[in-house]
């Protein structure tokens, strides 16, 4: 979950606790306390210590009897509601800190068919599989972009070989106007597959970084996409409009 919606939730939660209805206990408090602790989870991660603090209030007496008058056991339950208002407050200021230090991520900046795809993981900060997800993406749009192309043996070619025959020197789809040029776009195109598309297809990948390193593979990918459509937007207009024809059933 972006730490912007989160922060809201939990603002919108912290008053939400002062109202009768949930300070009453009953149903109102068990849902409060599952919605706060989902919110925690989405945003800060389950294994995280502010959740763990939530999951230790205590809303009842430690000891009691049948003669402890009933406001007693109110109080505590009021009292375990403020302090899980503490701690949302502690994962309020978490969060305000991640958006601080967070860099802005305009989707103008991308290719709009590929934000599209990883948008929502965009927005909950799932950077694993933003990174997957982008490899997967622009291959498959380059793919059928180009009429699914085949080796000498009519294999499907995928990865480092499908970037190959694509932007190769003899192919229509090639980029660049001039043979440095071609050569440039193909070894990118290439080192894509090979250096993150291998990597990201096959397993979501652990790392410190990885929100870093999934807006660099979003943006590599997206950079792919708008040279083709830049210095290919009639073939790849061509190719769409037949397949929106062959779908319709149109001659």
């Amino acid at each position: 979950m972006r730490a912007d919606k989160a922060i809201g939730a939990l603002e919108a939660l912290k008053e939400e606790a002062s109202t009768r209805q949930v300070m009453g206990g009953g149903e109102h408090w068990t849902s409060w306390k599952g919605k706060v602790r989902g919110v925690l989870v989405a945003a800060l991660g389950k294994d995280d210590h502010l959740v763990d603090r939530f999951d230790k209030v205590r809303y009842s007496l430690g000891m009691w009897s049948t003669s402890t008058p009933d406001r007693y056991f109110e109080q505590a339950r009021q009292s375990g509601i403020r302090n899980a208002c503490g701690v949302i407050d502690a994962a309020l200021y978490h969060l305000r800190l991640q958006v601080t230090d967070d860099e802005p991520l305009d989707l103008r900046s991308f290719d709009p068919e590929l934000w599209e795809h990883v948008r929502h993981l965009v927005e909950d900060g799932d950077w694993g599989k933003v990174a997957s997800q982008t490899a997967i993406f622009v291959e498959h749009r380059i793919r059928t972009w180009t009429g699914e192309p085949s080796g000498k043996q009519g294999e499907a070619l995928v990865g480092k070989g499908l970037m190959a025959h694509v932007f190769g020197d003899s192919s229509d789809w090639r980029l660049g106007s001039r043979a440095g040029e071609r050569e440039g776009w193909r070894g990118l195109g290439m080192g894509f597959a090979q250096a993150l598309g291998n990597v990201d297809r096959h397993r979501i990948q652990k790392r410190d970084d990885a929100r870093r390193y999934a807006i660099g593979v979003l943006g590599l990918g997206s950079l792919l996409l708008t040279q083709l459509r830049h210095e290919h937007g009639d073939l790849i207009e061509d190719r769409q409009t037949g397949e929106e024809n062959r779908r319709e059933g149109v001659d």
